[in-house]
């Protein structure tokens, strides 16, 4: 199942360019004083926390090798795997949406034996049960807490306020680019990965243990960012920093840019303002998180996409 792919019309994506210039102005330009002073917390990184960090995002990697090995209807080297969910991440964060990882996961499955359609549909069933994952952990949270949920507090502060209003536009704007494509798009992705899931009723365990697997990944991405806000003195509880990552996941996700840069850190830092961190400190925990987990990782996956590429992993 080829992966199909949306194409603006240039009137389009300038309109949805200038959109993301004034937002990023507007947000941003305003705290050029608090950069400064999380630069300077950055530096004063507490105990082993940034090693606890770094830790639990390779923990990411070795989930998301061992659901696609769960998925895999033909055996998949777990090691193997994890190299390619490397070198995934690296072409992952050189385009925007997730577009690479899917491509190069496609490729290496093709490569392993999978048919197209079958290859389609495992990064497809992936993708759906990340999604199906983080909200059944949300909402196991907000059942079991429910009536203990942290207030946001500061909701209407300048900085959370528009982040969280220019996060909005940017995400109608881009419904508004995209309904008309989606619609065809969904239905045949949900028709293809309806036929394909039917398939595991002869290994019905795989699907659950490939959710838990899943569920495990998020977890660790959530745990990654607790750790830095520990390491720079930000103590907020597990369940906030879930409800922080949530909100900027959704806004990363809405950001057409490599890794939902920009969006993504915005959502972070504007979730962690609306619970009474000041924006510095919260803008110095976002960009330790994207340090160890977008740039430091950039560098890890480019080795790994090298070593793929010379043993042939992502070429059929």
């Amino acid at each position: 199942m080829a992966e199909p792919t949306s194409r603006f019309k240039p009137r389009s994506r300038n309109l949805l360019l200038l959109a993301l210039l004034v937002i990023g102005l507007y947000v941003v330009v305003p705290q050029i004083g608090d950069f400064r002073s999380s630069l300077h917390l950055l530096t004063r990184p507490r105990g082993g926390w940034p090693a606890l960090a770094v830790g639990l995002t390779a923990a990411t990697y070795l989930s998301a090798a061992a659901t696609y090995c769960l998925l895999a209807f033909k055996p998949l080297k777990y090691a193997r795997t994890v190299l390619v969910q490397l070198a995934a991440m690296f072409v992952n964060r050189l385009l925007p949406g997730g577009i690479g990882a899917l491509g190069s996961n496609f490729v290496y499955l093709r490569r392993e034996g999978h048919n197209s359609t079958q290859a389609g549909s495992m990064v497809a069933i992936n993708n759906l049960l990340g999604f199906a994952g983080h909200s059944l952990l949300l909402l196991i949270i907000l059942l079991a807490y429910s009536g203990h949920l942290p207030a946001a507090r500061h909701m209407q502060g300048r900085s959370g306020f528009w982040a969280g209003v220019g996060i909005a536009l940017l995400a109608a704007v881009l419904l508004v680019l995209l309904i008309r494509p989606a619609r065809q798009r969904v239905t045949t992705w949900g028709t293809e990965v309806g036929r394909q899931l039917s398939t595991y009723r002869q290994r019905p365990w795989r699907l659950p243990a490939a959710l838990l697997s899943s569920m495990t990944l998020t977890l660790a991405n959530v745990g990654c960012l607790a750790a830095c806000a520990e390491a720079l003195g930000v103590h907020l509880s597990f369940l906030t920093i879930f409800l922080v990552f949530s909100l900027g996941i959704s806004a990363g996700t809405a950001t057409p840019t490599p890794g939902g840069l920009g969006g993504f850190e915005a959502g972070l830092v504007a979730g962690m303002v609306a619970y009474d961190v000041n924006s510095a400190a919260a803008l110095a925990v976002a960009l330790l998180y994207r340090l160890i987990s977008y740039w430091l990782a950039l560098l890890a996956g480019g080795i790994a996409f090298i070593v793929c590429q010379r043993r042939g992993l992502l070429t059929l």
